[in-house]
């Protein structure tokens, strides 16, 4: 490139005016607002509810979390397919809607699946079985009713993807995101301090949520015709993305196991701080997503055209983006608790984890960057045996620790399954030069 027309600002006003670009910013806008919100409220959410009610709310998200591995890929997929067809918006209804019945039967099915096994859970699991007063129960209870809603959401925020309309599906989810905290703020403040007033806002918001954007996209779509659709769709469906959704099944219940371990072994209390410290360390790793989701319909359609400069454009993003700014921040987590919470116990207890998990962080940004080649190619069975051989390796690991180092368990669980899968990854991207050699 020559110097003038390095500085010359027409490029960059082209370049900034393009849909790409448009994209990623207004992902990381949504990243930087959703976490944000999110992060600058945890220490007003603790100090309301206090440590005990604050576990409980904990463990929700632990479990709402669990549930979410139902998605097993989906989300992953749906915007490719999506973008296969983008030109044709019949095409894109019929896509729609088969995945948009998908991800309902998958939520009725957690749905019940989750209520049926509350009572269990808080009998013999949470805490070791400790007790739980009724309505504490009742939380738990709520809290599978608003996967519902916002796991059948998923469905129109893969469609907005896939239509390379990440602005407005961004949009959105600010809005709706902040209007949850918003009333979880006020109703803890205001009616009550408890795990309640906490997620009745989150329920109500995301019923609401899901119908809103069903009904933006049926709008849009109001002009197509729906094309008939049998269960030769879903078979095809289950065909394709089938090795793929097994393999990224397992690596959803790998990346939950640490919650799902420590939520039995250790206190409420010291959940709760381990639960503060993860949302923030892994948090950062939501600065992947926004460049993810930009380049992958880019990406499924470079393929065909044997084109690798949106996999070039991706691997400098992640770079100065992602795994440097998560290498800083590993060496300032002490600092980051301090100033962020202020609460010595959450700062003894949780610096160390923090620290391991930024790096974790940094450590499967690289891997993304292998993962997202292999996502395109569509190798689902290469990812169904590197995560089941990962799972296998490492759940003894965090059991073998749990007892001895606490909520620290959780930071090494990380680190040890990122740096897998990076290991695993490289190997991949061997064999596949090689291949392409031969």
């Amino acid at each position: 490139m020559k110097l003038e027309t390095f500085f010359d600002p027409i490029q960059y006003k082209a370049l900034f005016q393009s849909q790409l670009a448009r994209n990623i910013f207004t992902n990381y806008l949504a990243v930087i607002w959703m976490g944000g919100l999110s992060i600058l409220l945890i220490p007003f959410y603790l100090k309301f509810l206090g440590s005990e009610q604050w576990g409980i709310v904990a463990i929700c998200m632990a479990l709402q979390g669990f549930f979410n591995l139902l998605d097993a890929g989906l989300a992953q997929i749906m915007p490719r397919d999506v973008a296969r067809v983008s030109h044709d918006p019949d095409a894109c209804l019929k896509t729609y809607v088969i995945y948009q019945r998908t991800y309902l039967f998958l939520a009725l099915s957690g749905f019940l699946i989750g209520q049926f096994s509350v009572p269990w859970l808080v009998d013999h699991w949470f805490s070791g079985g400790n007790s739980f007063s009724a309505q504490d129960s009742w939380a738990f209870h709520l809290v599978i009713v608003q996967f519902l809603f916002q796991f059948s959401n998923n469905a129109n925020i893969g469609y907005w993807n896939g239509k390379q309309l990440q602005a407005m599906a961004n949009f959105r989810q600010c809005a709706f995101g902040s209007l949850k905290h918003f009333g979880a703020l006020s109703l803890v403040y205001f009616w009550q301090a408890d795990a309640i007033a906490y997620l009745i806002p989150f329920t109500v918001v995301s019923a609401f949520e899901f119908f809103t954007n069903r009904h933006a996209i049926s709008q849009s779509l109001k002009g197509s015709h729906a094309q008939p659709i049998d269960w030769m769709d879903y078979k095809k469906l289950g065909s394709e993305g089938g090795m793929l959704f097994v393999g990224v099944l397992i690596g959803m219940l790998a990346s939950q196991m640490d919650r799902i371990v420590l939520s039995k072994y250790v206190d409420v209390a010291s959940f709760g701080i381990y639960v503060i410290v993860a949302n923030l360390g892994l948090a950062v790793m939501q600065l992947q997503h926004p460049l993810v989701r930009a380049f992958l319909p880019r990406m499924t359609q470079d393929l065909a055209g044997n084109n690798k400069s949106s996999f070039r454009r991706l691997a400098f993003g992640m770079t100065f983006l992602c795994i440097v700014p998560c290498l800083v921040l590993a060496l300032l987590s002490p600092w980051i608790l301090k100033v962020w919470i202020g609460n010595p116990e959450v700062v003894s207890e949780g610096s160390l984890v923090l620290s391991l998990l930024f790096c974790a962080v940094a450590c499967n940004a690289i891997y993304q960057l292998i993962y997202q080649r292999v996502l395109v190619s569509g190798d689902g069975r290469w990812v169904i045996k590197t995560n089941a051989v990962i799972l296998i390796l490492i759940l003894p690991l965090i059991l073998s620790i749990v007892s001895i180092f606490g909520i620290t368990a959780g930071g090494i669980y990380w680190l040890a399954m990122t740096f897998l899968q990076l290991i695993f990854g490289l190997l991949w991207l061997n064999m596949q030069s090689r291949a392409t050699k031969d």
